[in-house]
This record gives C-alpha cells, sequence and structure tokens, in this order.
C-alpha cells in the first residue's frame, strides 16, 4: 500500500493556455543566474509537462514568459527536474511568478547588488534532514517527515520561514537524509519542506557527504541544476545521464564573493573529467580573479561540506580527514586571502579565532589569516554527541545546540555573524530563536595574506575549558558531577571516565540519546560507527541495542 504521506496526484490540470499541460508542480526552488538581473527557477512534477514560467512585478499582472528545459530523473524512482529562467529583473524590487497560469503564486524581491544604503542578510546553514528539520519552524520535529508552508503556518515569526528578507540562503551540503530513500520519496519531501522558504529567497548550495553515493550524486546534481554554475570543465556525468557540473562554481552577492566547492573530492567523488585535481585548478583561476575584483567586491567566502578545523569527539572528522583538507587547501586560501571558510558535516556550531597552521591569535579586527566557522546544525536524524574533549587554542566558541547563521554584511570592512539557536531538545520553546553567539569581523586591508604577518601563538592557553567557549545542550541531561566554578563540560566529562572509565561513560551517552528518542522521534549519534563504537565508546545504533 502506498504511504499516503508520499502519495503523488497524477490529474492533468489544463490550463487557458492552448496546448499547457500542468502536471502537479511542487519542489519549486531559486537560485541565482550567472549573469546579474536573473533568477534561475526550478522546480519537479511526477511527469513530463509543458510548462510556462510567467512573471511580472509584485501586483501586476505576469506578463513575462520564460521556457522550461525539463529532464527525467529516473533514479530512486522517478520524476522530472524543469528549469526556467527569469531575466531583466531591477535590483531591490519585488516580483512575482507563478508555474504554469493555475500554479501557486509565489513572491520574490530581487536584491544581489550591494547597496550602501541597506545591510544584507546572508543566511548559512547546513546538515538538514527531511524529518528533525528544526530550523525551518518551531513546528518541524523528528516524528513526521512533513514541514511544510502549512505545518509552520501558526508561527512564521521565529526559525528559517522568518528569514524571508534575506538576500541569499547558503545550504552546505547534506540534505534530506537521505534524497534516495524510499524510492526518492524522502528527497521529494525535503524539497516540498524547504519549497517555503527557497521559492522566496535564493537557495545556493554544495553538496555533502550524503550526496556521495552514485544515486544521491544523481539527485543532487538534478535538482540543483538551477545553480548559476561556472565550473571548468562545464558538465558532470551521473546515473542521470550528464548534467551540470554544480560541484564546484562561484557567485557574486553585494560585497561577498561566494565560493561553493565540493570537499567530496578527497572521500571517493569524481571521474576522470571532474575531480579533486580540475577542482583546485578552476579553485585558483577563481581567487585569482576575484583577488582582481577585490575593490568592488572585497569579501570571499568559499564554502563547503567539510571541515578544515574542528573540535568535537569524532577523530575521523576532526583529525584525519580536517587534515587532509588543510594539506589540500589551506595554503591557497590564505594565499588567496580567503576570508571565511564555512562547512557543515559536523552537527553543531564552532567559529576560529584567526587561524593558521593551528596559530591563531584572539582578535577579529583586520584578521592576518583566515576564520573557520562550522554550522552543520540546522536539524537532522543525527544528533552531536556532547563535547567530550577541551576545545583547542584556535576555537572561540562552540555549541551543538540546533541553528543557523545570520550574516549582516555592512559594508566592504565590517560583517557582523550570528548564531540562531532552534533547538528543541531541552530547552523552553520561548528560546527557539535566540541568538547566543554574536561578533564582529572587521578588515580594511583586504587581500592574500602574509605568512611573516599571520598568527604565531595561542589564542586560548592549550587544554583551556572557559566555560563561556562552550555550551553544551546535554549537560542537563548528564548524571555526572559538576565541573570546577568557570571550567565548561568537557573537564566534568573527563574527570568523570577518569574515576567511572569508559563504560561508565558510555552508558551516560546511551541514556541521553534513549531520552532523545522518547521526546525528538528516532534518532542516533552522528557519525558512529557500523561496530556501534563512537568516541570509543558503545551506543544504541540504528535501533540495534548494543551489548
Amino acid at each position: 500500500m502506498v504511504n499516503p504521506l508520499y502519495a503523488v496526484l497524477t490529474y492533468a490540470i489544463m490550463s487557458p493556455v492552448v496546448g499547457e499541460v500542468m502536471y502537479d508542480v511542487e519542489q519549486v526552488h531559486l537560485a541565482f543566474g550567472n549573469e546579474p538581473g536573473v533568477l534561475n527557477v526550478a522546480w519537479v512534477t511526477p511527469n513530463g509537462t509543458v510548462a510556462t514560467l510567467y512573471y511580472g512585478l509584485y501586483g501586476g499582472p505576469l506578463k513575462e514568459t520564460s521556457s522550461c528545459d525539463t529532464r527525467q530523473l529516473n533514479v530512486s524512482g522517478n520524476r522530472y527536474t524543469h528549469e526556467a529562467v527569469m531575466t531583466g529583473l531591477h535590483e531591490d524590487t519585488k516580483y512575482s511568478y507563478r508555474v504554469g497560469q493555475t500554479g501557486t503564486l509565489f513572491n520574490v524581491t530581487y536584491s544581489r547588488e550591494h547597496n550602501p544604503l541597506k545591510v544584507q542578510k546572508h543566511i548559512i546553514f547546513g546538515d538538514m534532514g527531511t524529518s528533525h528539520a528544526f530550523s525551518i519552524c518551531d513546528a518541524c520535529n523528528g516524528t513526521s517527515q512533513v514541514c511544510t508552508a502549512q505545518t509552520c503556518a501558526k508561527n512564521t515569526s521565529v526559525g528559517l520561514v522568518s528569514e524571508l528578507d534575506a538576500n541569499v540562503m547558503v545550504h552546505t551540503g547534506d540534505y534530506a537524509y537521505n534524497f534516495d530513500t524510499d524510492g526518492g520519496n524522502y528527497g521529494d519531501q525535503f524539497m516540498r519542506n524547504i519549497e517555503q522558504i527557497a521559492a522566496q529567497v535564493p537557495y545556493m548550495t554544495v553538496p555533502g557527504n550524503h550526496e556521495n553515493s552514485v544515486t544521491n550524486q544523481a539527485h543532487y546534481v538534478e535538482r540543483f541544476r538551477n545553480q548559476p554554475t561556472n565550473a571548468d570543465p562545464p558538465t558532470y556525468d551521473t546515473l542521470a545521464g550528464t548534467g551540470k557540473n554544480n560541484m564546484y562554481f562561484s557567485f557574486n552577492v553585494g560585497l561577498v564573493h561566494y565560493i561553493s566547492f565540493s570537499t567530496e573530492f578527497w572521500f571517493g567523488v569524481g571521474n576522470s573529467k571532474v575531480n579533486k585535481e580540475t577542482a583546485v585548478a578552476w579553485l585558483k583561476k577563481d581567487l585569482a580573479a576575484a583577488n582582481a575584483n577585490r575593490a568592488n567586491v572585497p569579501w570571499i567566502i568559499a564554502f563547503g561540506h567539510r571541515s578544515l578545523l574542528c573540535t568535537d569527539s569524532d577523530g575521523d572528522d576532526c583529525f584525519v580527514e580536517a587534515w587532509e583538507l588543510r594539506q589540500a587547501l589551506q595554503e591557497i586560501f590564505f594565499d588567496s586571502g580567503v576570508d571565511f571558510w564555512i562547512n557543515g558535516h559536523e552537527h553543531n556550531y564552532e567559529r576560529s579565532y584567526p587561524t593558521y597552521d593551528l596559530k591563531s591569535v584572539k582578535s577579529y579586527v583586520d584578521p592576518k589569516a583566515n576564520i573557520y566557522i562550522v554550522t552543520g546544525a540546522a536539524g537532522s536524524p543525527e544528533m552531536h554527541e556532547p563535547f567530550t574533549k577541551t576545545p583547542p587554542s584556535w576555537s572561540a566558541y562552540r555549541s551543538n545546540t540546533f541553528g543557523y547563521n545570520r550574516l549582516y554584511i555592512h559594508n566592504n570592512t565590517h560583517v557582523r555573524i550570528q548564531y540562531v539557536q532552534t533547538d528543541p531538545t531541552l530547552f523552553p520553546l520561548a528560546d527557539y530563536g535566540r541568538v547566543i553567539d554574536d561578533f564582529w569581523v572587521i578588515q580594511h586591508n583586504h587581500g592574500p595574506f602574509n605568512k611573516e604577518l599571520a598568527p604565531k601563538g595561542k589564542a586560548w592557553p592549550r587544554g583551556d575549558d572557559n566555560v563561556t567557549r562552550t555550551l553544551d545542550h546535554w549537560e542537563p541531561l548528564l548524571r555526572i558531577p559538576k565541573p570546577p566554578p568557570g571550567l565548561g563540560v568537557a573537564t566534568a566529562i573527563a574527570n568523570f571516565r577518569k574515576d567511572h572509565g569508559e563504560e561508565a561513560w558510555a552508558k551516560q551517552e546511551d541514556l541521553i540519546l534513549r531520552t532523545v528518542n522518547l521526546d525528538l522521534g528516532k534518532a542516533e549519534w552522528e557519525d558512529v560507527r557500523e561496530d556501534g563504537s563512537s568516541d570509543g565508546a558503545w551506543f544504541v545504533w540504528k535501533g540495534r541495542d548494543s551489548a
């Protein structure tokens, strides 16, 4: 029997336009085009269609039209993806559009260029599932895959649904968990869920490790083929055929040059035509061009999925894999003066001080090195463990609460960054949407960094666990002695493990996960190994009780 949650209506609606048939247009989402004044519109139907995009000034007739390009996505089920283009758009102007004469009417304000009288707001987040998508709105939960506009209608004052005045939204990889699950139905529902934001704000992407399998790669490339790819080579082969190469590309929004760059080439993704060698060659050329244009677009933000710096308990992610990516990318980013590397993958939030070669300085005024930000906690079934290790000297602040980032681009020299908590685990509903981290970066000297001026010390002493540096949302559930005054939960955990052993600590983590499963729906620890071990402990793993 077909699950009614995923049932797809198959009737056709005949529009007033002769010859046009519209089949259940859904999953509408926007992206910036390659040129100014352009928005790329994408959507999905269960069947092939001849559909027209209609658009015009807000409040007026939809006089402009655009035909669509249609491709079949017959991987993990069968559906069709479509793309059309809105052109000739004017800055700071509101438009309305719909797919077909009877499609849902959406509104979007085109606002891409810098306006010295306005502060741009950019939203960045990563790792969001079909279920547990806590950051979309406060009604999203772990017991249902549905979190559409109807779900969120009661309260649109907080969460991503409250950020529709943003100039852009950036998703740093890992979607749906996973696109191909249940014959692609998870992917379809995920795209339905984000339509309420992505159909009104350009939604820019990069693949993550959950898009690494051959089926999920096909879904990512085809579903997000409206991204403004300028990659070399321009195409990428998947099970769905030859599509656009949206593994790496760049685009400008106001005073920021964004670089979407897949880290997954270092972990098994790619082919003879598109791989880490072609990606790095393209990256160097793109950064050279971006630096030549820094008088006009001074800030450079590169984003991808995996970390170059992070501090959670997963040794593979934050030591082995992060080290490998630093070997490949750190010098390129430093030599090109990239202001920020922003990624997901770790299901937490963390920001570094300006850091080069693990040396750091406690100042965001005229940084002499790159700043690294992890923002991978928009919400998914994979929960982040407690912080069991004290933060290293370069780590300024970290939290495993769910949430997303706001970037306020004030001008050539000032950027303000906030982390917004959207965590339903152990906090009152009143805390949903509160800002728990807020800092400024001031840079008067955009351009390549100088190794002679790079940080050479430690922002914090090694092993320092100052309580102001970590917010661990599991602390209230830990039945262990509290840390000494002024110190964080990592110290308390280390003392508990030393006094009571690894098995006792493992039981603490297992108890947390069981509590989460009761309150939030089925979940598991992030990146738990198949043998049930993580951080040297044992857990409930994918529904199996450990011994």
